[in-house]
């Protein structure tokens, strides 16, 4: 008996530390991130045509600027989440100016983009009428079975008909790899058209990219510089990889860093009225004010899942005490996703909310759906650059560039629009799932670098965030070892008998 008692009073101690964690986690480890404004060009550049009442940001300007410079082969901008780098990817295209083609790592954000750039034509109405054309390893293989043609002659006839090609990286470098051609094609038969009738290449959330990926992309520069050289090279994220720049610039790349807060061009007032005071001055502001909770978790395959369900009247109370709201939760786990998804369904559906499902395992419908819901549940699928209206977050992240991005799809929208009525959105909360060890490191010790109720401008909570989560490996091992194998690929390639006298200077490049 006296032992049994032991068992039970240590258990019920667990219990009460869990309770003390989960308490904790909501309320010791609370700050507030403040509201963010984008600083304006001071001046419009001659030739660009705006619809009327637009304005563009400083970064746009220095992108569009960069673009035209016969001296710069690669442009990165850095512009924060939601400050309007789509725009600035595609406005020599709104322009009448160029065609460009869009590299997306999901096809999630390619189809969000889609939308977008559709909507920017219909605004800007350029003189050409820019066709936009979306293309992944999944509908080329519909359009190529509807049509009754090869993949090869499906990739010939999609890019033959865009001004705006929006795909992956992984479909262009198995283009220039030959991946899609048959026995006795030329090695330049896909690449040969698409290198020289787009000019401008737009590498969108780069920083999500792994090392096979930007040493296919960097082969495949290469190659266009050494076959048709002019062309442009954009690439677009608030956490850019130095990795990349450096081996850009050491394979010989004129490269522009684009850093709108190194220039000081954002704002982060710390009152409604210095906000107001900054929107009549022509900035613009691109991020809310948010309320951010770090849930500390012990390791383990579904304790993200579990507190969930432990925080389900949390949940509810959201949808309550703001009525209109809408909201997100992304996961890591795709097995996670499906057993929250109908849980959840049952806890709203008696108050009238709706819930979404959005994996890599939903159907086009099923995803499409989702993002009307009250309430998205879903993986990478949703947090990579895609646009949400939705003032309620809760995710998990697995390294720091994955927690700014997902953390950067809240405050984005003052509201949404219902039935031809705009619903404001009153506040802007967000509960982080993280590691215990991150919470620690963030606010325990002698000195943290956050305390709680603290209020941080983003620049400086990202840096903390960055310095303090833990380094994943990036397999930079890959580039010696297996990008040099590539290289080489695409080099004997070009010596293919059908086209060696044609690339003979552009192979000499090349090796």
């Amino acid at each position: 008996m006296y032992f049994l008692s032991i068992s039970i009073l240590s258990a019920n101690i667990g219990i009460n530390n869990n309770l003390r964690t989960v308490f904790k986690g909501m309320s010791d480890y609370k700050i507030t991130l403040k509201p963010v404004y984008s600083g304006p060009a001071l001046e419009i550049p001659k030739g660009v045509q705006l619809p009327e009442g637009w304005s563009l940001s400083w970064h746009q300007v220095e992108t569009w600027q960069a673009i035209q410079d016969p001296g710069i082969d690669v442009i990165f901008n850095t512009a924060m989440t939601g400050d309007g780098k789509s725009l600035a990817a595609y406005l020599p295209v709104l322009q009448g100016e160029c065609c460009a083609i869009g590299l997306y790592p999901t096809n999630e954000l390619a189809r969000d983009q889609d939308t977008q750039i559709r909507g920017y034509i219909a605004q800007f109405q350029p003189p050409n009428d820019p066709r936009v054309v979306r293309l992944s390893g999944a509908e080329l293989e519909i359009y190529a079975e509807n049509e009754g043609l090869r993949k090869g002659a499906a990739i010939a006839s999609r890019t033959g008909q865009a001004e705006v090609l929006l795909t992956n990286p992984d479909l262009v470098h198995y283009l220039h790899r030959g991946a899609y051609l048959i026995p006795g094609d030329s090695p330049d038969k896909l690449w040969g058209r698409i290198d020289k009738d787009f000019n401008l290449f737009n590498i969108d959330e780069f920083h999500v990219l792994l090392a096979p990926q930007i040493t296919s992309i960097i082969n495949t520069m290469l190659l266009i510089r050494c076959t048709n050289r002019c062309k442009k090279f954009l690439f677009l994220s608030a956490t850019p990889d130095i990795q990349l720049i450096e081996r850009l610039e050491k394979a010989g790349f004129r490269c522009k860093i684009i850093n709108p807060i190194e220039q000081n061009k954002y704002q982060f007032p710390d009152t409604p009225a210095q906000g107001q005071q900054l929107h009549s001055q022509g900035w613009r502001q691109i991020l809310r004010p948010t309320s951010l909770s770090f849930i500390p978790l012990e390791s383990g395959l579904n304790t993200a899942e579990t507190w969930l369900r432990e925080q389900r009247d949390l949940i509810v109370k959201q949808f309550q005490q703001y009525p209109g709201s809408k909201g997100a939760i992304v996961l890591n786990s795709i097995a996670a996703v499906k057993r929250v998804t109908p849980f959840l369904q049952e806890v709203l559906q008696p108050y009238g909310l709706t819930v979404g499902e959005n994996t890599g395992l939903s159907g086009k419908t099923a995803k499409e759906r989702s993002l009307t819901a009250d309430l998205v549940v879903g993986t990478s699928t949703i947090d990579v650059g895609v646009d949400f209206k939705i003032n309620f977050l809760i995710f998990e992240s697995s390294d720091a560039g994955n927690f700014i991005q997902r953390l950067g799809r809240l405050g984005r929208h003052d509201g949404y629009e219902s039935e031809g009525q705009l619903v404001r959105f009153e506040t802007f909360t967000a509960y982080a799932l993280v590691p215990k060890f991150l919470v620690e490191r963030l606010f325990e010790g002698d000195s943290p670098p956050l305390v709680t109720n603290g209020c941080y401008q983003r620049p400086f909570f990202h840096n903390k965030i960055s310095e303090m989560y833990r380094q994943i490996n990036d397999f930079r091992g890959y580039y010696t070892r297996w990008g040099a194998v590539q290289s080489f690929w695409l080099f004997y390639q070009l010596g293919d008998r059908t086209i060696q006298q044609q690339y003979a200077e552009s192979r000499e490049r090349f090796r």
